[in-house]
């Protein structure tokens, strides 16, 4: 991976090797060493798109330290500063310094594209700068923002076919505390006939949660063939998972980041 203080030395050597390989760049190199005056345009006319693009700009080229440069000013002409003429194998390596490397911060297109531009220069820059970014070709980009074309499949409906077969589970709160001490509601539902129950409770650990359950729910209605949560502690620690494996009931959670999927409580 190319870093910062490599671009003095080791870099500009393997750049300058790399601008004399590049079919784009090596026309355009080959006549500022020459020092020759601009081509005719039937000189250029059977050249690639962007050595004509090269060509165009032939007033801003220079030869600085045997690399082809560009000669940027403002539009003040005021400031003035060499940019790196960045051959198509390079190229890679630049986007992972400056955006994917330890100092490039995974930042987004326009100020990757901004930091890239202070030292170098190479036609189509912004497109490959929004391909490496956006196309998620960085893998912690890619990482984080996911596909970008999210598969769904198709919906379907949970069939239950008696009361207590199935049943929801969630716990609402906190809320202001009530005399008698409590801040939670717990929420049960039966999936067939969606008749609730709410129970208040102290607080929402899990030893409170089960014992709630197995005493005002359990004893009055029975145990459920299955129980659906979210993934609140509460429902995923030891206690709440034995105290099903004892009761003989099935239990099931939802989706990662998809709370639609309890969407009965």
């Amino acid at each position: 991976m190319l870093r910062r203080d490599q671009l003095s030395n080791e870099w500009k050597d393997s750049l300058q090797h790399a601008q004399q390989e590049d079919s784009d760049i090596k026309p355009i190199l080959e006549w500022m060493k020459a020092s020759a005056p601009k081509p005719k345009w039937s000189d250029v006319s059977a050249m690639s798109s962007i050595t004509k693009s090269y060509w165009a700009q032939w007033d801003s080229w220079l030869i600085q330290d045997v690399v082809l440069c560009r000669k940027w000013e403002n539009g003040r002409g005021d400031s003035c500063h060499l940019d790196m003429v960045v051959p198509k194998a390079k190229v890679p390596d630049v986007l992972q310094l400056y955006h994917s490397g330890c100092s490039g911060g995974h930042l987004g297109v326009k100020r990757t594209l901004l930091k890239i531009r202070e030292r170098f220069y190479w036609v189509h820059c912004r497109d490959d700068v929004e391909d490496w970014c956006h196309v998620c070709k960085c893998k912690s980009c890619a990482a984080v923002k996911g596909p970008q074309i999210r598969s769904r499949g198709a919906l379907k409906l949970y069939n239950v076919g008696a009361p207590w077969e199935r049943i929801a589970i969630d716990v609402a709160g906190s809320f202001p505390e009530s005399e008698s001490g409590n801040k939670y509601f717990i929420v049960v539902m039966d999936y067939f006939t969606k008749w609730p129950e709410v129970f208040a409770i102290p607080n929402q650990e899990a030893s409170t949660v089960a014992d709630k359950l197995v005493h005002e729910v359990f004893c009055l209605f029975g145990v459920p063939l299955e129980i659906h949560s979210d993934q609140g502690r509460n429902f995923k620690s030891q206690i709440f998972q034995e105290t099903c494996r004892v009761m003989g009931t099935h239990k099931t959670r939802t989706t990662s980041y998809h709370p639609q999927s309890d969407g009965m409580v």
